[in-house]
């Protein structure tokens, strides 16, 4: 007993003296097992939405290519299936939605705009299921304007009244006292759009401090050096001397100053100011770099007074964001900043056009060739759009390319993002380390992944196709259902059932695929002793909105003939292409059923066609016996693997939905039935077992005549949008080019599905319009392995 005693004592120390060398243990190996641990549990997506325009009147089209990628690598996502794309107005109601089908990363759709839309500023946001575990900044979000012309839809007059704002972003995340600071700001106007003509002047009291200028975008820095307990104040004076906002600088406090510097070999020092009174002086710091998720570098020295300095090799780290961080000796992070390392790589994209003007109505052969930085030729996946030039057409300030390596990385709305990787000098790189500085990081929290906790994610990623949820109540206790079986169906030309188990909330999931374009989906819940239940499905759509405003509409009186033009032009379209404008592509779906092919299959129309079901089953359906019992129908499938009957009854189902009662389908009149399919086995499908399989299938596939179970729920829902096929005219012959039907597009070509072959080469064609002047196209796309980009081509329209 002494022994065992000795024994458990010995245990005790040696667990005891382990979890302490745990705790003691070195910082880097413990912060890269959590940090490695965290992003292996929190794969995250980028998405990105090309549009063929930004300006458009009512009654026209929206056209958007989807493009969704890994978070780490940028390369192209297979995760998500499904993207969910919103129309949104300044006070974020939801004008149009719908669900778009992905593919290997892409997929495309588009808004049909109503002829009542309010003119205004709109935001178009796509995002996937997986994305509303997070913030919603990680959706992507642009612009577009509409414009109604007709009196009834035109939106009321601003408000002029003038609203300015500034900011301060002390680098490292502290304004530290008796420290020169290195200050970013960024002052914005109502809407959030940086103010440039303006000088700030930081005073104490009557003294003027500091002079700053903004230097694009209201974004700017300057030193600062706040003394212990004195109050400072900015002023902000406009172009004409007047001062239009005066605000408070924070209280500077103890702590860590940070700086970051990039020299002319190629180094990133980051220099670490301390104030000599500082505790924390002679104990460990640490530093610690990744870029999205992945680690480059992680470093300890000890704090001296005055200045400590960390050296890392640009050269090391990977292209984008890359997130340094500062560990005081208790290992909490007390200083961040972020770093842009410009892309390296990019994919561009060469367009040759058999002509620079063109007749109208006359066809256009263009040549597309894709490479990568190297000039060597690379497979892409990409979108064009080819439309006229006018002075209604905004700017475009965005495309895949920044999207991905800027905005989809930073917090905040980034004002035209383009201008940063267009004009590539020591002004704009200046310019774009500004812009990290005031916009911060976003993708967790330290506090998350230093506790290990694990992240808790409410939303499933849609593998194959949408997940639908919802909850099913008990109606007379008004509480929730819980172990229920609940079925979900979509009636149609093929077999769509689902199964799920409700949790003890409630809570139902049902995991879909191929549910396309508008029906009905009929809910019922397995026979429970008669009890009433009430089911309700959740919308798939976000409720969650970021605070980025959106601008009022300015429209100069000298566009109104501009506008009528293309609104009349809008309405003619409509009127004389009306058809082919709501033509649509055969949707490219997996048409077999949940169960595959089934072990027996009877098309009745090879037989002679009997009056009743019962007749029908009895003589042409040898596995299925038709039975009664306490007066009611029993159907029972023969087990042919096990020659033996089943003990219980089989699922049946008519065009996808359960028949749960054998009486209705006993007396279903047979005439309605194309076919019957049986499964002669045990099938085991979610939550069910099910002792064979009856499938009776309609011609018409809408459960035609059928009285559904009261308690079943039927909803109208919508499946993935249909493709809309794109309109334009051939002009390949004489008779079409003298056609009388006009034809008024200023969106001569919208494609998609632009895809180049391994030697980076592909070919399109593609027709003129009555409409003559300048048009531009836009093309852009990624590689496989990433690499994203954009080009530009003009071509006129002439007599």
């Amino acid at each position: 007993m002494q022994g065992k005693r000795h024994f458990k004592y010995l245990l005790f120390c040696l667990c005891f003296f382990f979890e302490g060398a745990l705790a003691q243990g070195d910082f880097a190996d413990i912060i890269r097992q959590q940090f490695n641990q965290y992003n292996q549990q929190t794969f995250t997506e980028k998405i990105y939405l090309h549009t063929d325009r930004n300006f458009y009147v009512a009654g026209e089209i929206i056209w958007f290519k989807i493009y969704i990628t890994d978070g780490v690598k940028n390369n192209l996502s297979n995760l998500s299936k499904i993207a969910y794309t919103e129309l949104l107005d300044k006070n974020n109601n939801v004008l149009l939605q719908t669900k778009n089908n992905i593919t290997g990363g892409t997929g495309n759709g588009s808004f049909y705009l109503p002829a009542n839309i309010p003119s205004g500023n709109y935001t178009i946001r796509c995002y996937t299921n997986w994305m509303k575990n997070f913030d919603a900044s990680f959706f992507f979000e642009g612009a577009v304007s509409i414009v109604n012309t007709t009196s009834s839809g035109m939106q009321t007059m601003p408000d002029t009244i003038p609203f300015y704002d500034i900011n301060f972003f002390p680098e490292g995340g502290n304004l530290v006292q008796e420290t020169e600071n290195n200050i970013g700001f960024k002052i914005v106007d109502k809407n959030g759009i940086g103010i440039n003509k303006c000088t700030g002047i930081i005073t104490d009291g009557n003294d003027s401090i500091v002079l700053f200028v903004p230097q694009h975008a209201g974004i700017g820095t300057f030193l600062f050096t706040p003394l212990k307990e004195h109050v400072y104040t900015a002023h902000i004076i406009d172009a004409l001397g007047k001062e239009i906002l005066r605000k408070p600088i924070p209280a500077a406090s103890e702590g860590l100053a940070m700086r970051l510097a990039v020299t002319s070999t190629g180094k990133i020092t980051i220099t670490i100011k301390s104030a000599p009174g500082n505790q924390e002086n002679g104990k460990a710091l640490y530093l610690f770099a990744h870029t999205r998720g992945v680690i480059k570098s992680i470093q300890k020295t000890l704090l001296q007074p005055g200045t400590t300095q960390f050296i890392v090799e640009e050269s090391k780290l990977n292209d984008g964001i890359t997130h340094f961080t500062i560990f005081n000796s208790e290992r909490r992070p007390v200083c961040e900043r972020l770093y842009f390392k410009r892309p390296l790589q990019k994919l561009n994209i060469g367009t040759t056009a058999d002509a620079k003007q063109y007749s109208t109505r006359k066809k256009a052969v263009l040549q597309i060739h894709s490479t990568d930085a190297d000039n060597k030729s690379v497979a892409a996946n990409m979108s064009l759009s080819l439309y006229r030039i006018d002075d209604l057409q905004k700017k475009k300030t965005t495309d895949i390319y920044s999207y991905l390596w800027l905005n989809a990385d930073l917090a905040g709305n980034i004002e035209d993002p383009l201008y940063y990787f267009d004009n590539i000098n020591d002004a704009t790189t200046k310019q774009l380390d500004n812009l990290v500085l005031t916009h911060g990081w976003r993708r967790f929290k330290w506090d998350n992944i230093q506790q290990n906790k694990k992240p808790l994610f409410e939303f499933l990623p849609e593998f194959e196709g949408q997940i639908i949820t919802g909850k099913i109540i008990d109606s007379s206790t008004k509480k929730p259902f819980p172990d229920a079986i609940v079925f979900a169906s979509v009636p149609g030309p093929y077999t769509q059932y689902y199964s799920s188990q409700s949790d003890n909330n409630g809570n139902i999931k049902f995991y879909t695929k191929n549910i396309v374009g508008p029906g009905e989906l009929v809910l019922q819940a397995q026979e429970t002793d008669k009890h009433f239940y009430s089911i309700e499905i959740n919308t798939p759509f976000s409720g969650k909105f970021t605070e980025n405003r959106l601008t009022d509409l300015n429209i100069s009186p000298d566009l109104k003939s501009a506008l009528e033009t293309v609104s009349i032009n809008a309405q003619l379209q409509r009127k004389y292409a009306a058809d082919m404008l709501r033509k649509y592509y055969l949707p490219d779906v997996d048409t077999s059923t949940f169960y595959g092919k089934p072990d027996e299959r009877y098309m009745l129309d090879d037989y002679t066609r009997f009056t009743t079901m019962e007749e029908v089953l009895r003589e042409y359906i040898p596995g299925v016996i038709v039975g009664r019992a306490n007066r009611k129908f029993k159907l029972t499938v023969f087990d042919v693997q096990n020659k033996r009957l089943f003990k219980d009854a089989p699922l049946v189902l008519l065009d996808g939905v359960p028949v749960q009662d054998a009486d209705k389908i006993i007396s279903y009149d047979p005439l309605k039935v194309r076919k019957i399919e049986v499964v002669t086995r045990r099938y085991y499908y979610g939550p069910l077992v099910l002792d064979g399989i009856v499938n009776f299938i309609t011609y018409k596939g809408n459960l035609e005549e059928y009285e559904m179970d009261p308690r079943s729920v039927i909803l109208d829902f919508e499946g993935v949008q249909l493709q809309r096929e794109f309109y334009m005219p051939f002009y390949d012959t004489e008779a079409q080019r003298k056609s009388r039907l006009a034809d008024f597009r200023n969106l001569l070509y919208w494609n998609p599905n632009v895809v180049t072959n391994k030697n980076g080469e592909t070919q399109l064609q593609f027709y003129t319009s009555d409409m003559k002047g300048k048009y531009i196209g836009v093309i852009e796309g990624i590689t496989p392995d990433g690499k994203a980009g954009r080009s530009t081509f003009s071509l006129e329209v002439t007599q």
